[in-house]
């Protein structure tokens, strides 16, 4: 389903206001500017003085409702165009499926547009932390349910704040709130979904039990699904640690029914088991913790080339654990992987305001210091030469993307720390007394 073009396009719409999105003049232009629809800001000016915002080294602003119409009219075109017709090999319930999901999108995005306020992008070189960021920020006009949206979005907690390691070398999290009308929207392509593989799966050769205990287990997974879409809650978060010694995945992330979830997943694991040698160490209810039923898997080290490999990241075996409880679904993969999801689930016990409702966070010294060691020849030497950079910046090297939102506004910022700066400098010296210079 291609709805990851039209959803650039309309992002790209909003910020960019078709060409209208106009650079930062004078103080003494924006003075004679500062009139509706025409939001200039100077060079090194906050966009927001009194919200405490940074003071941007360039920021670009628009006063969206000037040109909303205008959007609004490159979405629409981009959402014909989107539908016009079926993609090659599309079938008719495909194309029905990806019909309602760019017909979602674009019911959330032409309200957003016609309520947001100003749009703003702003860059700032830090050179005293030694970071950059860059930062698109949003603000909603007063009073507006898109205002609300984002006022309630900063009060969300998150019921996964133990999944979120500081030692990972990768990391995410995320908690939102649909609208009831979102909600409902997402529910409907859920049950379209839920048709389409009712149909498929009736295959030439089932036996007519084997077709009812197919048509059962899909039946429940899209029960979940359906109940979960139409709650419109998202949350969850994952980590992954990586180290030459040791690679462990955990996640943790919001169901509506988990329960029922592990319903469905405990016979076809308990059928797959049965049938490939790799899974045959499965073992359901091998522990509990904190009312969550965890299961376990061991998948053995190879025979081949890689065993070494194998073994000195997960060990002689690599452990998966699957967990469900009420209403969270829970997974992890590697070394100790039983003893780090039970901790995770321990610090999760209690729901928590997350630093920020949606992050993704990558830190590049771990990274570049397994892939030294583990990498092949021609990998090894460069990732050496980044880490022996990272290292001049201990604990800072991380690029970042997070949601930082406010009274009636949301932030956008992608964000580099010093190490990755310290990299950039050791292959360019000229980025390097432009990045790093004090």
């Amino acid at each position: 389903m291609r709805t990851n073009k039209l959803q650039a396009a309309c992002v790209m719409a909003l910020v960019l206001g078709g060409g209208l999105l106009t650079p930062a003049k004078s103080a003494a232009e924006n003075a004679a500017a500062r009139k509706p629809g025409n939001r200039l800001e100077s060079p090194g000016c906050s966009a927001d003085k009194g919200a405490g915002r940074p003071h941007y080294d360039a920021l670009f602003k628009i006063h969206a409702p000037t040109f909303a119409e205008q959007i609004i009219a490159r979405i629409r075109k981009g959402m014909d165009k989107e539908l016009s017709g079926k993609k090659f090999g599309e079938g008719g319930e495909e194309f029905a499926i990806r019909k309602a999901i760019v017909q979602n999108i674009g019911n959330s995005i032409i309200p957003a547009v016609r309520q947001a306020d100003d749009v703003s992008l702003g860059w700032k070189l830090d050179r005293k932390t030694g970071r950059t960021y860059l930062d698109l920020t949003v603000e909603a006009l007063p009073g507006t349910p898109l205002a609300e949206r984002f006022a309630q979005t900063a009060r969300l907690k998150t019921n996964f704040a133990g999944f979120k390691t500081p030692a990972a070398a990768l990391s995410a999290n995320w908690v939102g709130q649909a609208s009831v009308e979102e909600a409902a929207a997402a529910a409907k392509v859920v049950q379209m979904v839920r048709d389409r593989a009712m149909r498929l799966a009736k295959q030439p050769g089932l036996t007519s039990d084997a077709l009812k205990t197919r048509r059962d287990l899909v039946g429940r997974l899209f029960d979940v699904a359906a109940v979960t879409a139409a709650g419109g809650r998202s949350d969850g978060a994952v980590s992954l640690v990586v180290r030459p010694d040791r690679v462990t995945l955990i996640a943790g992330a919001y169901v509506a029914d988990g329960r029922k979830l592990q319903s469905v997943v405990k016979p076809v694991l308990q059928y797959l088991s049965g049938r490939h040698e790799a899974l045959a160490n499965l073992k359901l209810n091998a522990a509990t913790c904190q009312g969550v039923s965890l299961h376990t898997l061991s998948i053995p080290a190879p025979t081949n080339t890689d065993r070494d490999k194998f073994i000195r990241m997960f060990g002689k075996s690599m452990e998966i654990v699957l967990g469900f409880g009420p209403q969270a679904a829970y997974l992890a993969v590697g070394k100790d992987a039983m003893e780090s999801l039970k901790r995770a689930i321990g610090k999760s016990s209690k729901p928590a305001a997350p630093a920020h409702p949606f992050e993704i966070s990558l830190a590049m010294k771990p990274i570049a210091d397994f892939i030294a060691a583990t990498g092949k020849l021609h990998e090894r030497i460069p990732a050496g030469f980044a880490s022996a950079a990272l290292s001049k910046a201990p604990g800072k090297d991380h690029v970042r993307l997070l949601v930082k939102p406010s009274a009636r506004g949301m932030t956008l910022r992608l964000e580099a720390e010093r190490g990755v700066l310290e990299v950039i400098g050791a292959i360019s010296p000229k980025a390097k007394r432009f990045l790093l210079r004090q």
